[in-house]
C-alpha cells in the first residue's frame, strides 16, 4: 500500500522553508513545496497525482526512483562478467528495457525508517536474485535529508552479493510555477550521447560545438529558454565522482532558480513530451542524474557494474533559490 511521509525545515523565523513529501512506493518524491523564495508565497515544484492511490498505475514514473538501471537496455539485452541475461522488456514500440521493467523500483514498495529528525527519511528495499529479472541479492537505501530551508539532499547506495550492474535515478518532473516554454535551462556539459532511431547511444560521444542540426539544438551551456525544444537526451558531465553542477533551471516569472548538482557521470533531460491526462504535454521538465543509458552494452562507456564487497554510492542536491546572475 502506497503511504505518504514528510519532511520540512524552516528558518529560525519561520519566514521561508520547504516541505517535501515522499511515498514508499517507489521511494518517489511527490511534493517539493517552497515557502517565501521567489515572487510566489507558495508553490510546489514538481508534478503529483491528486491522491497517494493514483501512484499505483503511474505510467510516467513520476517522481519515482528508478532502476536498477535507469534509462534504457537494449532490447533487455544485460552484457555481465558472468555471462549475457536477457530481461523482459516494457518498452515494447522500440523493443527495450526501460527504467528497470514492469518490476523497476518505481513500483516496488520500501521499508521508510523515520529518523528523529523531522528533516530526514531514509527507504530500504531488499531484492532477492532474480527477482526483477537483474542478478543478486541487493539492499537498495535512499535517504533523503533537508541540508537546509531550501535544499533537498537524496544519497543513493545499494550492495550486493553476487556482479551486478545498478544505476538509479530520480525521475521527478520541476516545474517553477509557469509554462515549460518560459523556463531558461543552462546544463553543464560540453557533450552528450547521440542516439539511434530507438533511443538507444550509438555508443559514442559527441561534442555540443560541433556544426551540425542536431548538436546546435541540444547545446545548453549558455541559459536557453526551453520554447519548443523536445529534449530526451544524455549530457556527460565533467569527469570525475566529485558533487559538481550539472544542471540549472530558472523561471524569470517567478524569480525561481533550481540548481542540480550531483556525483553521477550523467543527465537525461526529458521534456515531459509523452505526459498525458492528468497532466499535459510538456508540463514539466526531468533532471535524472545518472550513470550513462546502456551502460552494459557498450564497452566505451563508463561501467555500472558492481561487485560483492563494493557499494554503489551516489548523491544529488536540488537547491532552489531566487534568480542568480552566475
Amino acid at each position: 500500500m502506497t503511504q505518504s511521509h514528510r519532511i520540512s525545515l524552516s528558518t529560525p523565523d519561520k519566514h521561508s522553508g520547504i516541505t517535501v513529501d515522499l511515498l514508499n512506493r517507489g521511494a518517489a518524491i511527490a511534493g517539493i513545496k517552497l515557502q517565501g523564495v521567489g515572487k510566489l508565497p507558495e508553490v510546489d515544484t514538481v508534478l503529483k497525482y491528486p491522491s497517494t492511490a493514483d501512484y499505483d498505475e503511474d505510467a510516467f514514473y513520476l517522481g519515482s526512483t528508478v532502476g536498477p538501471v535507469a534509462n534504457r537496455l537494449d532490447g533487455g539485452r544485460l552484457v555481465l562478467p558472468t555471462g549475457t541475461l536477457s530481461i523482459d522488456i516494457n518498452e515494447r514500440d522500440r523493443q527495450n528495457l526501460l527504467h528497470g521493467g514492469d518490476l523497476g523500483l518505481h513500483q516496488q514498495i520500501f521499508q521508510a525508517s523515520p529518523t528523529r529528525d523531522s528533516h530526514r527519511l531514509v527507504f530500504s528495499l531488499a531484492l532477492p536474485h532474480l527477482s526483477d529479472g537483474f542478478p543478486g541479492d541487493r539492499l537498495v537505501t535512499i535517504r533523503y535529508e533537508l541540508i537546509d530551508h531550501t535544499s533537498l539532499q537524496c544519497d543513493y547506495m545499494a550492495s550486493t552479493d553476487r556482479p551486478t550492474v545498478m544505476n538509479l535515478a530520480n525521475h521527478a518532473y520541476f516545474n517553477l510555477g509557469g509554462p515549460l516554454a518560459k523556463h531558461e535551462l543552462r546544463i553543464f556539459a560540453k557533450d552528450y550521447t547521440p542516439l539511434n532511431d530507438r533511443q538507444i547511444p550509438t555508443g559514442t560521444i559527441a561534442n555540443l560545438s560541433e556544426e551540425n542540426a542536431t548538436g546546435c539544438c541540444l547545446d545548453f551551456r549558455e541559459w536557453r529558454p526551453l520554447g519548443s525544444q523536445v529534449l530526451d537526451h544524455n549530457f556527460v558531465l565533467s569527469a570525475g565522482s566529485k558533487l559538481r553542477a550539472a544542471a540549472s533551471l530558472r523561471l524569470p516569472d517567478s524569480n525561481l532558480q533550481l540548481d542540480v548538482l550531483t556525483t553521477q557521470a550523467a543527465l537525461q533531460v526529458y521534456t515531459g513530451d509523452g505526459l498525458t491526462a492528468p497532466f499535459s504535454a510538456r508540463a514539466g521538465v526531468c533532471l535524472e542524474t545518472q550513470g550513462f543509458p546502456d551502460a552494459p552494452n557498450q564497452p566505451a562507456f563508463p561501467s555500472i557494474l558492481i561487485e560483492p564487497g563494493q557499494t554503489y554510492r551516489q548523491r544529488t542536491i536540488y537547491r532552489f533559490g531566487k534568480i542568480t546572475d552566475a
